[in-house]
C-alpha cells in the first residue's frame, strides 16, 4: 500500500508590513533573495493562503507591489498562473517565460531561477518531485526519473487542464475534506497537469546506472501482465523483501504492489477506451490485467478515473483515444 500522505495542513498570512512578506515568501519558495520595491497607490498589503499535504499543495497569493527575486522549486513541479499581466519568470535568460494573465505555465524545475513581477494575484499547485514522477511513471509503463515538463501548454491542452482545477478546488481547498477524496482529486489534477505538460521520452529498457527502485519499476511494467508478488519482484532484482520495501521507501515512491496496480488500471483504460462495447467485456479485460474481483476492481477503478469501467468501455473510442485518465476535478494555488 502507498505509505499514508502527511496530515493536510492550512495556512493563512497576510499584512502591511513589507519585512514580514519577505520573510513570509523567502520561507514558502526556500529564496534568500526576494525584495519587495514599490506598492500600488493604494498603500502595501499582502495576504497567501494554502492548503495540502506532502504531495499536493495549493495557494494564492497577492503582493500590491512591484517584487523580484530568486525561488527555489527544489524537488517539487509548481503550476502556476496569475491573474494580470507582467509576471516574467528567468527574465535573465535567452528565452524568458512571459506568463499571461490566466494561463498556466510551470515553474523550471529542478534548479533555482529569478523571476520578475508586476502586482497582481497568483496561484500555484505544487506537487512532490517523487509523487509527480511516480505517477507519471504508471501513466506511461515506464520508469520514474525526473520530468520533462514544457513551460507552456499547447493551447487545445488547457481548457480540460482549467476544467479538472474547477471541479477539483472545492475539496482541494477544504482542510477537512476526506483523505480518500483529496486523494482522488489530487491524482486528477496530477494527471491532467501531465497531459498538458509532460514531455519525457521513454527511458529505454536498457538504460545505465539505474538504482534498484528504477530496476524494480522497470521489471513491474514488463511483466504487469502476469501474476505478480512481492516475492517475483525480489527474486528479479535479487533483493530481500526489507530491502525492496525500504529502497522504495527511500525514494519516496509507491509500494511495488501500489505501482503494480497503477500500471494494471491504466493498461486496462487503454484497452476499454480501444475495445468495441460489442465484443469487449469489462470482466475480461480485467481478469486480462490481473484483477480476479470484479466488484472490488469497479470500486478501485472509479476511484481512480471518476467513472466506471462499463462507461469508459461505453464510450465512443474517438472521444478518449490518446488521454490518460484525468477526467476529473483539481486545485489552484498562488506564489
Amino acid at each position: 500500500m502507498r505509505t499514508p500522505a502527511r496530515p493536510t495542513t492550512a495556512t493563512e498570512h497576510h499584512g502591511a508590513v513589507v519585512d514580514d512578506a519577505v520573510e513570509l515568501f523567502e520561507g514558502v519558495y526556500s529564496s534568500h533573495d526576494i525584495n519587495i520595491g514599490r506598492a500600488v497607490e493604494d498603500g502595501f498589503t499582502y495576504r497567501y493562503r494554502a492548503v495540502g499535504d506532502d504531495e499536493v499543495l495549493i495557494a494564492t497569493s497577492a503582493v500590491a507591489a512591484h517584487r523580484w527575486g530568486r525561488i527555489n522549486p527544489g524537488r517539487q513541479y509548481v503550476l502556476a498562473w496569475a491573474t494580470g499581466p507582467g509576471m516574467v519568470l528567468d527574465p535573465d535568460r535567452r528565452d524568458p517565460i512571459r506568463m499571461q494573465p490566466h494561463v498556466p505555465v510551470m515553474y523550471p524545475a529542478g534548479r533555482e531561477f529569478r523571476f520578475d513581477a508586476a502586482p497582481a494575484v497568483q496561484h500555484v499547485i505544487r506537487f512532490d518531485g517523487a509523487f509527480l514522477e511516480s505517477l507519471g511513471a504508471a501513466v506511461r509503463a515506464d520508469l520514474p526519473g525526473p520530468l520533462d515538463m514544457r513551460s507552456t501548454a499547447d493551447p487545445a491542452a488547457l481548457p480540460p487542464l482549467r476544467r479538472t482545477i474547477a471541479s477539483a478546488a472545492t475539496t482541494l481547498w477544504d482542510p477537512s475534506a476526506d483523505a480518500a477524496a483529496r486523494s482522488l482529486q489530487q491524482r486528477r489534477v496530477a494527471q491532467a497537469v501531465l497531459e498538458a505538460f509532460d514531455v519525457t521520452p521513454p527511458s529505454g529498457l536498457a538504460a545505465a546506472g539505474r538504482g534498484s527502485v528504477r530496476v524494480a519499476q522497470e521489471w513491474i511494467a514488463a511483466n504487469a501482465h502476469r501474476p505478480l508478488t512481492t516475492a517475483d519482484v525480489c527474486r528479479a532484482t535479487g533483493l530481500s523483501a526489507r530491502g525492496l520495501q525500504a529502497a522504495f521507501h527511500r525514494a519516496g515512491a509507491s509500494s511495488p504492489m501500489q505501482f503494480l496496480r497503477d500500471v494494471r488500471l491504466h493498461r486496462v483504460r487503454a484497452a476499454l477506451t480501444e475495445g468495441d462495447p460489442a465484443s469487449t467485456t469489462v470482466a475480461e479485460v480485467a481478469r486480462t490485467w490481473g484483477f480476479a474481483h470484479l466488484g472490488r476492481f469497479a470500486g478501485t477503478y472509479a476511484a481512480a478515473f471518476g467513472e466506471r469501467p462499463s462507461a469508459t468501455l461505453q464510450r465512443p473510442a474517438e472521444r478518449w483515444r490518446g488521454q490518460r485518465p484525468s477526467s476529473a476535478p483539481t486545485a489552484s494555488t498562488t506564489t
